[in-house]
C-alpha cells in the first residue's frame, strides 16, 4: 500500500479494460437502449452460421476501455462552452455501445466447459427461481412466468444483446443491423425498447413513479491503467479527509472492490479498505466476465399513487401524522424525495438543488451523524444528516434502507456485509408516462415499467439475496422493519398484504399497508457476460482447436488465466465462498 502520512491507502488493481465488456465496468448508463432477446435454432447448419456471426460481432462489442473513454469524452464535452449550443449537440453523436450475454443453455451449446460453471441460479434460470424472487406461483396470474412477455417457460432466451446510446436513431439503426444478422441464422428475436423518460416536464431521469433513479450507484475500485490516479471511478473527496476519501468516489458513493462485479478480481473483505480474496474462475474463461440479471418489471403507477393518497389520508387522522400527504408518504417509503434528495438530509420537504447535487445527494448515513467534507471540484452547502438508527425519519423498510444498510449493521453482520450485496444497475424505463397518475389500468393500454439490468459476480449472493432476503422479508435486514413497499412482492406476505411501520411526530407510530403489487415481473433471464477473449476463442470458436485445448486443461504450458491468452478480436462465476449466515 501507498501511504499519506500514517494513513493506509488501498492499492487498487488494474483491470483488463480491453477484455472486460463495458456494460459491466464502468456500465453503459445510456438514455436509450434496445434489448434483443435471442433464441437460436440448434440445427447443425444454423449453429455454424451462429458461430460465424458471433465471430463477426466480437470486434464490435464495447469493451470497458471503449465505455470509459465514451464517458470521459461526454464529461469533457459537457465542460466545453460550446457544448451548450444545440448545433454542437447535434454534431456530436457518439456511436452506440453494444454488449452480449448468454443464458446457460445457449452457453452450454456453444462453449466447451460451460457445465463446470458453479452457479446454480444461472444454470436453473430465472423461470425456475421465480418463486424465490417472490413472483406469483399460480399459473396465469400476473407475475407468474406463464404470463411473461419475454423469457417464459419453453421460450427462455439463449442470448441477450444490449444496444445503448445517446440518441434513438443511432440505437435503432444498430439494433436493426444486429437483428437482421441473427434472423439470417434462423434465430427468433424478442425486442424491448427502453428510453429515459422525457415526455413529462421535470421527470427526465425519473422512473415511472416519479422518483430520480440510480442516485446511489456504487463506484468500482480499480484503475484503468498503471497510472496511480487513473481510477475507473473518479474521486471527489480531498485526501485529507481520511477515511472518507478512501471509501468514496462522490461523497457517500461506496467504492466496492471489482471482484463483486467482475470475476477474477479482489472481492470485499472484512475491512472495506483491504482487498479480500480473489476467486479463481472455473472454468478459466469466466475470468473478466460477469453475470447479468434482466427483469422486465411492470409498474402500476395508478395503483401506487392511489394507495399513497388513500394511506396518507388515513394517516393524517392519527396523532402525530396530521401533516401527512401522499408525496411525503411516498418519499419516506422510498427514502428520497422525487428529486433524489434524501429524506435524512431534508426531512420536511423536497429540495431540487440538493437532489441534483452529486456532492450532496448521497452523503448521509443511518447509524451516525454526517459531517461536511473537504471536496474536490464541488460544494455541499446543505444541512447535514443526523443519525437515524431506528428509522424516525427514514423508515427501516424504506427502499433505500432495504437494499443498502450503509453504516448500519444488518442480519448478516457489520458494514462490510453491505459491500458484498451491491449491484451495478444499468437498466432503463420503458413505455409512455401515465398522464393521470391516479388512473386505473385500461385493457390494451401501453405497458410501462423498468427494463431492470444488474451486474454482479454472484446471482445468488447479490441479486437474489437482496430480492428474497432483504426486500421481501419483513424482519430483515434489520428488525422490525417491514416489507419493501415499493418493489416488494405480495407473495412474500402470508396474507398477501405488505406492511411496514412509520414514525410520526412525538414518536407516534403507525402501519402502512398495500394489498396490491406496484411492481410485477413480466419477463427476464439470467445471463453470463463473457470477456472478449472468451467470446472470440471459446464461444464463437474462431480458434476451435485452441478453445477445446484450453477448456480441457487451462494449465497447459504457455496458456491459461495467468498467461498471455490469444487476443482474438480485441481492439487494442458465481462459485464464491459462502459468506456468513444464510
Amino acid at each position: 500500500m501507498s501511504s499519506a502520512g500514517n494513513m493506509p491507502w488501498p492499492l487498487e488493481p488494474v483491470l483488463d479494460m480491453d477484455d472486460i465488456q463495458g456494460i459491466a465496468v464502468p456500465g453503459f448508463l445510456k438514455p436509450h437502449q434496445i434489448l434483443l432477446g435471442i433464441r437460436y435454432q440448434r440445427k447443425e447448419a444454423d449453429m455454424a452460421s451462429l458461430r460465424t456471426l458471433l465471430a463477426k460481432l466480437t470486434p464490435d462489442i464495447s469493451t470497458a476501455a471503449d465505455t470509459l473513454r465514451d464517458r470521459r469524452e461526454h464529461r469533457q464535452l459537457a465542460k466545453s462552452p460550446s457544448s451548450k449550443s444545440s448545433d454542437q449537440k447535434q454534431k456530436t453523436v457518439f456511436p452506440p455501445l453494444v454488449a452480449i450475454g448468454f443464458g446457460y443453455q445457449g452457453l452450454f451449446d456453444l462453449a466447451v466447459g460451460a457445465a463446470l460453471i458453479p452457479s446454480v441460479a444461472y444454470k436453473n434460470g430465472m423461470v425456475a427461481r421465480s418463486a424465490l424472487l417472490g413472483d406469483s406461483t399460480t399459473p396465469g396470474t400476473p407475475g407468474n412466468p406463464t404470463t411473461w412477455s419475454v423469457g417464459k417457460p419453453s421460450e427462455e432466451l439463449d442470448i441477450l444483446v444490449v444496444v445503448a446510446g445517446d440518441d434513438r436513431k443511432s440505437v435503432r439503426l444498430r439494433a436493426d443491423e444486429i437483428v437482421k444478422a441473427f434472423v439470417a441464422t434462423g434465430a427468433k428475436i424478442n425486442e424491448q425498447v427502453g428510453n429515459v423518460r422525457d415526455d413529462v416536464e421535470g421527470q427526465v431521469g425519473h422512473e415511472h413513479f416519479g422518483f430520480d433513479d440510480g442516485v446511489s450507484q456504487p463506484g468500482v475500485r480499480g484503475r484503468a491503467s498503471g497510472a496511480d490516479d487513473d481510477f475507473i471511478t473518479d474521486r471527489y473527496v480531498d485526501r485529507s479527509q481520511f477515511p472518507a476519501a478512501a471509501l468514496y468516489g462522490y461523497p457517500g458513493q461506496d467504492l466496492v472492490w471489482p471482484g463483486e462485479f467482475v470475476i477474477g478480481y479482489p472481492q470485499t473483505g472484512p475491512d472495506p479498505l483491504i482487498p479480500g480474496p480473489v476467486l479463481e474462475p472455473s472454468p478459466w474463461w469466466m475470468r473478466n466476465g460477469s453475470y447479468l440479471v434482466y427483469r422486465r418489471l411492470l409498474q402500476d403507477v395508478g395503483l401506487f399513487w392511489r394507495t399513497m393518497r388513500d394511506e396518507a389520508e388515513r394517516l393524517s387522522t392519527l396523532p402525530g401524522f396530521d401533516k401527512m400527504d401522499e408525496k411525503t408518504l411516498a418519499s419516506r417509503l422510498v427514502g428520497r424525495w422525487p428529486s433524489g434528495a434524501p429524506v435524512n438530509r431534508v426531512p420536511e420537504g423536497d429540495d431540487e438543488d440538493l437532489g441534483e447535487n452529486s456532492f450532496a445527494n448521497n452523503h448521509f448515513r443511518f447509524d451516525s451523524n454526517t459531517h461536511a467534507l473537504k471536496l474536490i471540484g464541488g460544494k455541499d452547502p446543505f444541512p447535514q444528516a443526523e443519525a437515524d438508527p431506528v428509522g424516525l425519519t427514514c423508515p427501516l423498510a424504506a427502499h433505500i434502507r432495504k437494499v443498502n444498510t450503509r453504516d448500519a449493521p444488518s442480519d448478516m453482520g457489520g458494514r462490510s456485509s453491505t459491500f458484498e450485496r451491491r449491484l451495478l444497475r444499468v437498466g432503463v424505463p420503458f413505455g409512455p408516462s401515465l398522464k393521470n397518475r391516479y388512473a386505473r389500468k385500461v385493457e390494451g393500454e401501453p405497458e410501462r415499467g423498468l427494463l431492470f439490468l444488474s451486474i454482479q459476480s454472484s446471482i445468488e449472493e447479490q441479486f437474489e439475496f437482496l430480492q428474497a432476503r432483504w426486500i421481501n422479508d419483513e424482519s430483515r435486514p434489520k428488525a422490525p422493519s417491514g416489507h419493501d413497499m415499493i418493489v416488494g412482492q405480495n407473495a412474500a406476505a402470508a396474507d398477501g398484504v405488505r406492511r411496514c411501520g412509520i414514525f410520526g411526530k412525538g414518536l407516534q407510530q403507525a402501519r402502512v399497508e398495500a394489498d396490491g403489487e406496484f411492481v410485477t415481473a413480466s419477463g427476464g433471464g439470467y445471463f453470463f457476460v463473457p470477456s472478449i477473449t472468451a467470446l472470440g476463442t471459446v464461444i464463437a470458436g474462431t480458434q476451435p482447436e485452441l478453445s477445446v485445448q484450453l477448456s480441457a486443461d487451462h494449465r497447459l504450458e504457455g496458456v491459461g488465466p495467468d498467461k498471455d491468452l490469444p487476443k482474438v478480436a480485441r481492439k487494442t462465476s458465481s462459485g464464491r465462498k459462502a459468506r456468513g449466515k444464510r
